[in-house]
C-alpha cells in the first residue's frame, strides 16, 4: 500500500512516526514538502528571531537522513499541486504518485487582514523558517518593530524583537491582549509585565495603513495616530491552506471539512492539523494537532479505528520567568460563576470558571502551581477538589 502525506509540520511528523511502526509490510510511506528542509518545529520560530547563535541547522528536529533511516520516502521542494481522485494519483511538476491512503497536513497561512502597505519591503508574516531567517536578517538593521495582532504568535515576536534591544509595539484590534487565552482582568496584569519587559502595547486599535514608499517607515492608525516602525510582522491568525482540496472538489468550508474519523468527503483522503475542520472548528494551535496527527494515522492504517472528539484547547506561553497558562478558556464564559486566587507580591493570577458544579476553563497567570491536578479536574465534579484548590491556593473565593 502507498501512504501519502502532504506536509511536515506537527500533524505531518506526527502521522509519518505513527504510520511506519504499523503499515502493512511491503508498504510505502511517501511524505511531500514544499521547503528544503526535515522536519522543524514552527513553535520555535520566535526564538530563533531573538537568538543569532541559533543557526537554521540547528533548528532542524528531523534531517533527511533520519526520513530514510525510517522508510519514509521524503519529497523537499517538491509542490504536490493536483489530486486525482478518481486516478488515487497526486501530482507535482516533478512526476505522478499513486496512493491508497492520502492525508492533507498542508498547515495554514497567514490570515492577513486588507491593509494597504502589506507589500511593502520589510512587511512580514512568520510561518516558515525561510520567513525567520529573512526578518533576523532585518532586525540586525532595524531600530523599531510594529507587531500587528496581540494573539499567542504576535506576543512572541514581540518579546523576541524586546530581547534584541529593539523598540517594540504591539498593536492589538481588541480591547485586550491575548483574548482567547485571558479575561480583561488577567490580561491587564499580563500586559502591564509586558510593559516592564519593554514592550509597548496598543489595545482596542485599527491600523488604517503601512507608510513608506518601497519599504516600511511608519505605520497610520485609523485614529490618526503614527506609530514608528520600520520593520512590520503581521500575526492575526491563520487562514487554512484548502486551495488543494477545493481544487479537488473535497468539502471545504473555512478549513477542509472532516468528520469523526478525521477522513474527508473522500473516504481515502483524510486532512490533520491546521487544515482540518472538525465540528465546525479550526484548532490552530499545537495540542490538537498532535492529537488529530495520532488519531488520523491509525484510521489510514485501520479504517474507521478510532475516533477523534475534539480537544480541550491549552495553550503555555512563557514571557522572561513568568508562564501563562490557559486551559479551555472562551471569552463566552465571562458570564460564569468564578474562583478567584490574586498574590500581587509575587504577580499570581488564577481563575477557575465553572457551571453546574462542572471546572470549563482554568487560567493561570505567573504560577504552574497545581497544573497536572487542575487537568484532571475537569473530569470530575468541582466540589470534590475545593479542599485540595484551598491548599494550592489559599483564600481561594
Amino acid at each position: 500500500m502507498n501512504f501519502i502525506i502532504i506536509g511536515n509540520g506537527v500533524a505531518g511528523i506526527t502521522a509519518a512516526r505513527l504510520l511506519i511502526q504499523h503499515v502493512p509490510p511491503g508498504s510505502n510511506v511517501l511524505q511531500f514538502t514544499s521547503e528544503p528542509y526535515g522536519y522543524y518545529a514552527r513553535p520555535k520560530l520566535p526564538q530563533f528571531l531573538e537568538d543569532n547563535k541559533q543557526t537554521p541547522e540547528n533548528m532542524i528536529i528531523y534531517a533527511k537522513d533520519w526520513y530514510s533511516k525510517s522508510n519514509i520516502q521524503l519529497h523537499t521542494n517538491e509542490k504536490i499541486h493536483t489530486i486525482k481522485r478518481k486516478e488515487k494519483k497526486v501530482v507535482s511538476d516533478k512526476g505522478e504518485y499513486e496512493y491508497d491512503k492520502l492525508l492533507l497536513a498542508l498547515g495554514a497561512s497567514c490570515a492577513c487582514p486588507p491593509i494597504p502597505g502589506l507589500e511593502l519591503e520589510h512587511a512580514y508574516t512568520l510561518r516558515t523558517l525561510a520567513d525567520a531567517i529573512a526578518i533576523r536578517n532585518q532586525l540586525e538593521r532595524s531600530q523599531s518593530v510594529a507587531i500587528i495582532g496581540g494573539g499567542l504568535l504576535g506576543i512572541e515576536n514581540a518579546i523576541a524583537c524586546a530581547k534584541r534591544g529593539i523598540k517594540t509595539t504591539i498593536i492589538e484590534f481588541f480591547p485586550h491582549l491575548l483574548p482567547r487565552q485571558l479575561d480583561p482582568e488577567g490580561s491587564a496584569i499580563f500586559t502591564q509585565l509586558l510593559t516592564n519587559f519593554g514592550v509597548e502595547t496598543i489595545t482596542d486599535a485599527q491600523v488604517k495603513e503601512i507608510l513608506g514608499t518601497s519599504k516600511v517607515e511608519n505605520i497610520q492608525l485609523k485614529d490618526g495616530r503614527i506609530i514608528k516602525a520600520d520593520l512590520v510582522m503581521t500575526c492575526t491568525g491563520i487562514k487554512p491552506r484548502i486551495e488543494l482540496a477545493g481544487k479537488a472538489n473535497l468539502d471545504v468550508n473555512q478549513g477542509v471539512i472532516v468528520n469523526d474519523f478525521l477522513e474527508t468527503s473522500d473516504p481515502y483522503i483524510f486532512a490533520a492539523g491546521d487544515i482540518a475542520e472538525h465540528n465546525g472548528r479550526v484548532y490552530g494551535i499545537i495540542p490538537p494537532t498532535t492529537d488529530q496527527g495520532r488519531v488520523v494515522a491509525e484510521n489510514m492504517v485501520t479504517s474507521r479505528s478510532r475516533e477523534y472528539h475534539g480537544s480541550k484547547i491549552s495553550t503555555t506561553l512563557k514571557v522572561a520567568d513568568l508562564f501563562v497558562t490557559s486551559i479551555g478558556y472562551d471569552p463566552k464564559q465571562e458570564d460564569y460563576p468564578s474562583l478567584k486566587y490574586e498574590n500581587k507580591e509575587s504577580t499570581e493570577y488564577v481563575k477557575f470558571f465553572h457551571e453546574n458544579d462542572r471546572l470549563k476553563a482554568v487560567i493561570l497567570l505567573g504560577t504552574k502551581k497545581g497544573i497536572p491536578h487542575i487537568r484532571k479536574m475537569f473530569d470530575e465534579p468541582l466540589s470534590h477538589h475545593r479542599a485540595k484548590l484551598e491548599e494550592i491556593f489559599p483564600g481561594i473565593a
